[in-house]
């Protein structure tokens, strides 16, 4: 009996897949093909046209960070990406999941950083970028994420989202603390971590405007070039929702410390003021936030049991 249930676990391990099917006809939050992540906790290659909306931004011809497209002339990224640099210093690459390539290439017109962004702190760790053109729209390769439009009544009262949402970070970031960028756009399943947690509450300054993400015990987390890329929830509605903005961390995927992002929730005033409302959105409710603690939960258990096999 010992021996079948093995077997029969090590066939969930082998075979566990989760694929995300978007809906194919918002207009934000759905690239030209499903997501398919191959286990329960692993950063791999993003296939092809799966996270439409990333792109890597090249600064001043040598530094790195990564951004979403929010329409065909805004990128959102972190501040700290944007801190003592011009606009004529950014290359920002879309449509391709290799580092620095794409099949539209745009120089940078206008730097919007966040006026209250603390340096040392890291909150208000949020920027936008306008283009210099605006992005082609006919271009299958190309999408834009979706923002979250959620309450003040919500936020107020509670985290958004809920501490144990699933969620996925991506970017051309480290693949470990001391190692090598990533040639190709990577992307890791985590979780949201409440913010009283020890491994977040040291590292935040104000949990309104900041959250951390992680997995139990360390080992997956964002690292070193994939500031300003999307932390992002997969919504009732089939659409991918951008609810963190990769900000910083101490080292990268540490056991004791989640890495830490830019809560997106609380800027939507600031990003509709500074774009005129050029981007989608999907409204929130408590009911979507109680849902994704659900399938925490059931991501939770698949955890467990990873661990335990690979024990």
């Amino acid at each position: 009996m010992l021996f079948s249930i093995i077997v029969l676990l090590d066939a969930i391990r082998l075979s566990f897949q989760i694929v995300y099917s978007c809906n194919l006809k918002a207009t934000c939050g759905c690239s030209s093909n499903p997501v398919s992540m191959n286990r329960i906790v692993g950063g791999d290659n993003a296939s092809e046209a799966t996270w439409g909306w990333a792109v890597s931004i090249a600064i001043n011809n040598s530094m790195l960070c990564t951004g979403s497209i929010l329409s065909s002339s805004w990128i959102i990224t972190a501040a700290h990406c944007v801190e003592d640099y011009s606009a004529s210093e950014f290359t920002v690459y879309a449509g391709s999941t290799f580092l620095w390539s794409g099949t539209q290439n745009r120089s940078v017109s206008l730097i919007v950083a966040h006026s209250n962004y603390d340096p040392i702190t890291y909150s208000n760790d949020i920027a936008l970028l306008r283009l210099s053109s605006p992005l082609m729209k006919d271009d299958s390769n190309v999408s834009p994420i979706c923002l979250p439009s959620v309450h003040s009544s919500v936020l107020t009262s509670s985290e958004f989202p809920t501490s144990g949402t699933t969620v996925i970070a991506i970017g051309w970031g480290r693949l470990s603390e001391y190692g090598q960028v990533a040639k190709y756009l990577q992307q890791v399943t985590l979780t949201t971590v409440d913010y009283r947690s020890y491994t977040c509450n040291s590292l935040i300054s104000d949990q309104k405007v900041q959250l951390c993400a992680g997995v139990p015990g360390g080992g997956k987390d964002t690292c070193q070039g994939d500031s300003g890329g999307p932390l992002m929830m997969f919504t009732s509605s089939k659409q991918w929702v951008l609810i963190g903005i990769t900000s910083f961390g101490q080292g990268c995927a540490r056991p004791s410390y989640a890495g830490v992002y830019t809560r997106v929730a609380a800027f939507e005033k600031w990003i509709d003021a500074n774009t005129n409302g050029s981007y989608g959105s999907v409204l929130f409710s408590h009911a979507e936030s109680a849902k994704s603690s659900i399938d925490y939960l059931l991501f939770f258990i698949l955890l467990i049991l990873h661990a335990s096999l690979d024990a």
